[in-house]
This record gives C-alpha cells, structure tokens and sequence, in this order.
C-alpha cells in the first residue's frame, strides 16, 4: 500500500490558555531549533502523533495522570500553494533525528539552515515521540453505517515550520481533551527534548 502524506493539515496539541502557535519571543530551544531563533512551529501528521508528542514533552508515564488533563488539539492549515519543495523530507539518518548528542544537534541545526537558504518554509521528519516511527496509526472507517478500525499508511512525522504564524490558520478542534491511555506504551521516552 502507497503512504499516504496528506500534508495540508498539521495538528497540534497545546495548553488551552496559550495561542496554539509561536508568533514572538520567549520559545525554548527544540529538536529543530535554537532558542532565540525566529518562531518555529511544531506540528504533527495525525492527531495521533500530535497526543504522542504532547505526552512526551509533559513527561506522562502513568495513565492516572491523564485523568486530570484537559488539552487543546487544532488542526492547522499548510498553505495549499506550498509543494514538496517546500516541506522537503529530511535528508539525515533516523539516528541523527531521534539522537539528543550535541552532533546530531547540530546536525539537524545546520540542514535547518541550509534549507531556510533554499527558500524551503519548513520540513518533515520522523517524529521522535514514537517507538516505531514507522508505525501504521489506527483510523476509523464507515462501512455499511458501520464504524470499522483501519490501518492508514500516513506516515509518522513533525512537521515544522518557519513561516510567519498569521500564514497559519488553525481549528479549534478538541477544547480540552486528553488521550487515551493506550498510547502511553507506545511513546518513547529517552532522550526527551522539547517538542
């Protein structure tokens, strides 16, 4: 089966009471940027993964500590002008994306660069809050008025992104949700850096 790579929303998971994207000063340094850096912003391929990175910037192990959680999830809209040359896949080995080493900063940091000087708006690169970053993610299907679990092959990814926020339109899709506990196996949790 061909991935499929929708690419036109990103979703994002974030407290509530903040705007869900960076437009100013004040954001920490992340996988893909420095601190001090112009607004970054940091989206996921599916709800899914967007939970799944949300649980591993806020360190959740235990699934009595989803009880109290009440997030926000948006799905953000990706310029429909944007092609592949602008989110170009990244060109490093999946050691080099997932490692927290000073090299493999400064690795990621550098193709950053070079890329922002090729006029790319952003990338996509596996996300390091799954074991399996290529895992196949559930999704539901109806058949016949029937709800029915399905496998889509939609890639596992962040998305990031350097533009502007106002370039960014979003959807407040879920006020204050939270995850189901049955994510929490399946997130990685060495070599925690910020989402």
């Amino acid at each position: 089966m061909p991935l499929l790579n929708p690419l036109r929303l990103g979703f994002r998971v974030c407290d509530r009471r903040h705007p869900f994207l960076w437009s100013g000063a004040g954001q920490g340094s992340g996988r893909w940027n420095r601190s001090g850096d112009q607004p970054v912003h940091y989206l996921a391929s599916t709800p899914t993964v967007a939970w799944a990175e949300w649980i591993r910037h806020q360190e959740i192990t235990d699934p009595i500590d989803l009880a109290g959680v009440a997030a926000a999830l948006w799905a953000v809209l990706i310029p429909q002008e944007w092609g592949t040359r602008d989110l170009d896949p990244v060109a490093l080995p999946l050691d080099q994306v997932l490692d927290t080493s000073t090299a493999a900063q400064e690795a990621r940091l550098a193709l950053v660069e070079a890329l922002k000087k090729q006029g790319a708006q952003g990338l996509l690169a596996p996300t390091a809050a799954l074991h399996d970053s290529d895992r196949v993610l559930p999704a539901v299907r109806v058949s016949n008025g029937i709800e029915q679990p399905e496998q889509l092959a939609i890639p596992a990814q962040v998305i990031l992104l350097w533009c502007e926020a106002r370039a960014l339109p979003g959807w407040w899709c879920v006020p204050e949700g939270r995850p189901g506990a049955e994510l929490l196996p399946l997130v990685r949790r060495e070599g925690l850096l910020a989402l």
